[in-house]
């Protein structure tokens, strides 16, 4: 009964925060203080322990270091010379960034594919390119990196899966995030203005062509009108630009080094060191921070960890294993899985969830391929784009300022969408041809 209450005031916690327009965060962490401690009795400092010091770090550290960045100007000068490698070709911004994000969230752990986010975002405002576009990219990028065999996701689903005696192909599991998270950018880019971006392409290409001198090759129009407003790149600017491969660097190598370091205090050590050397920068990078966004995080993660603590997670499970049908067996575990994640750690609701899919894959238990391991793994990090997890927050302290009310409503609305739309589409792919229906 108690799990039951605590679910509906969840629900509630949403109604409440969409009908009256109270902060979704203040108000979670205020639920899971009377939740937790009134109806639950747990001790205060448990309910205190479930606050996501980590993750709210990586925000804080993140958007600090790239904040400074954007004060002295550097990120402008690094947009500007990243876009002047792609020219008038606008429309292939997002998948270039899409590909930086995926190779950079193979290496080890996808919270380093977060230092490329407000580079992705800040060439998406200047560029005049959807904010959401961009923001669906780069959380395609970290969770399709994320599956890889070589970052802490896909190492985490191998060895579950192998744990359970479950037959599975790491490579495979990539190939097959990959492809989803392709897919997902491609509608993602015709629904939110890849066409304008293609035709502007076209007719920047054509003007260019028609006003060059003869011999120019069509490119001395635009190249003259980029030149001059080119921003500036002062020596601190440079330092600042240093520390963005230092910050992917140095946390790589501490990963390899298996030493317990948070990519937010890498990144907060490096914005710290940089407001030493000029103090009134750091003093106004400070303005920079989405102490929203971090708020926010912090209740949603916290009530969540009242509910998984309380069970409420596991009887969920439950029910989607006493489900009499196979397949709709492991639609109610896939959908579970994505709601869950939509709130918490991916990695946990996907070791938590494999081992009670066992029973659903064992001879006789009507699913007789691992497709349905595959089909869960990419079902749980389909919703990160959601604004309620570390990954989908950072997207939206990334964007500018004037975007990012309309950012987290579209990307509410598209992580929610992924509960039902990834489940589905998974399903159908890698389990349903093979059922022999």
């Amino acid at each position: 009964m108690i799990e039951v209450i605590a679910l509906v005031v969840l629900v509630a916690v949403f109604a409440v925060s969409a009908i009256r327009g109270v902060h979704m965060g203040a108000l979670a962490f205020v639920a899971a203080l009377l939740v937790g401690v009134l109806v639950v009795g747990e001790p205060l400092d448990d309910v205190l322990g479930g606050f996501p010091v980590d993750a709210l770090l990586i925000l804080l550290g993140i958007t600090y270091l790239f904040g400074i960045a954007r004060t002295v100007g550097a990120v402008d000068w690094l947009v500007d010379r990243s876009v002047r490698l792609i020219g008038d070709r606008v429309a292939l911004i997002p998948w270039a960034m899409l590909l930086v994000g995926t190779l950079v969230a193979c290496l080890g752990t996808s919270h380093a594919a977060f230092t490329i986010v407000p580079i992705a975002m800040s060439l998406a405002h200047k560029h005049r390119i959807h904010s959401t576009m961009m923001g669906i990219f780069m959380s395609s990028a970290i969770v399709g990196g994320a599956l890889a065999p070589t970052s802490i996701v896909g190492i985490t689903v191998m060895t579950v899966a192998s744990t359970a005696d479950i037959a599975y192909n790491p490579a495979l599991m990539f190939g097959l995030s990959i492809g989803i998270n392709v897919l997902v950018s491609t509608v993602a880019f015709f629904m939110f203005g890849g066409r304008e971006l293609i035709a502007r392409g076209r007719a920047a290409r054509l003007a260019a062509a028609e006003d060059a001198p003869l011999g120019s090759g069509g490119r001395t129009a635009v190249t003259t009108a980029v030149d001059t407003e080119a921003p500036v790149l002062t020596r601190y600017g440079v330092l600042t630009l240093v520390a963005i491969p230092v910050l992917i660097v140095g946390f790589a190598a501490v990963t390899m080094l298996d030493i317990d370091l948070n990519l937010g205090a890498v990144a907060l050590t490096l914005a710290v060191a940089l407001a030493f050397v000029d103090p009134k920068v750091g003093k106004q990078a400070l303005g920079k921070i989405d102490w929203n966004t971090i708020l926010l995080l912090g209740g949603i993660i916290t009530y969540v960890g009242v509910l998984t603590r309380l069970g409420a997670i596991d009887q969920l499970g439950e029910v989607a294993r006493s489900v009499s049908i196979p397949l709709v067996a492991a639609f109610v575990m896939c959908v579970i899985a994505a709601l869950v994640s939509a709130f918490a750690s991916t990695i946990g609701i996907i070791g938590a969830l494999i081992p009670l899919a066992v029973p659903l894959l064992v001879p006789g238990g009507g699913l007789e391929m691992t497709g349905f391991i595959y089909a869960l793994a990419i079902s749980a990090s389909l919703v990160d784009c959601a604004p309620f997890g570390t990954t989908g927050a950072t997207i939206v302290a990334s964007g500018h300022e004037d975007d990012r009310p309309r950012l987290y409503k579209h990307l509410a609305t598209w992580g929610l969408s992924m509960v039902v739309i990834g489940p589905v589409v998974t399903l159908l792919l890698f389990v349903v041809p093979f059922l022999g229906l």
